[in-house]
């Protein structure tokens, strides 16, 4: 006899939608956030092209009275120039930066087991974004201006050479974080093992969850 009582059932049904969409939400959060750096600067880019500024011209182009270039030169030290700086300090960076991903990675995969009950959507939705944090952190930066290139900016693991997008310097014209962006690839393969590790250790735990919770619904009936 199923002793449990309808009202509380009820309740607790009312009661786990919203719980859910705010989780959904957080995880989308979750998600974009580490992006935003290069979402900005896409955003500054194409606000410059509809203004009619070009990358390669001579003349700063303003976004009211902000250059363009300062705004990708912020953003690319954000994303990329940070982590290059403290890697090149110290390789206890790399520990950290690694870290940090990995607890961030964490996160996301909570919100996701409280925001999806299905198993499939869990282990599809958590291997998407271990192959987003495997890829993104470490290339997005250098494809979001890669479309900028131009005869005065060419971008390299060496850091030679100035960069200038829409009429100024992307940073300083000895130091430009639009170089960091492209050593910051180097870092993909730490990046990418760790991701499908974390991710690993997930599946195994959504698997765990679904047995056990299959387990109490049979008990309980």
């Amino acid at each position: 006899m199923d002793r449990r009582d309808p009202t509380l059932e009820t309740n607790r049904a009312s009661r786990e939608p919203p719980r859910r969409h705010k989780a959904r939400f957080a995880f989308l959060l979750l998600v974009i956030i580490p992006f935003l750096p290069e979402i900005l600067i896409w955003a500054a880019a194409t606000i410059a092209e509809l203004k009619g500024c070009q990358p390669d011209q001579r003349d700063p182009c303003l976004i009211g009275t902000l250059p363009v270039s300062d705004i990708i030169a912020f953003s690319l030290y954000l994303g990329a120039g940070l982590i290059i700086a403290g890697v090149r300090a110290s390789y206890v960076w790399l520990v950290v930066a690694c870290g940090a991903m990995a607890g961030w990675l964490v996160a996301c995969y909570a919100a996701l087991i409280l925001g999806w009950a299905r198993v499939s959507s869990r282990l599809l939705l958590g291997f998407a974004v271990a192959a987003v944090f495997a890829f993104l952190p470490y290339f997005g930066p250098m494809l979001s201006v890669a479309n900028l290139v131009n005869e005065h900016c060419r971008p390299n693991d060496g850091g030679v050479g100035a960069c200038m997008m829409f009429g100024s310097y992307v940073g300083k014209p000895e130091a430009s974080p639009a170089h960091d962006a492209v050593m910051l690839g180097w870092l993909a393969p730490y990046g990418a093992l760790l991701a499908l590790a974390i991710f690993a250790v997930y599946a195994v735990v959504v698997i765990v969850i679904a047995i056990a919770s299959a387990k109490r619904t049979t008990a309980a009936v």
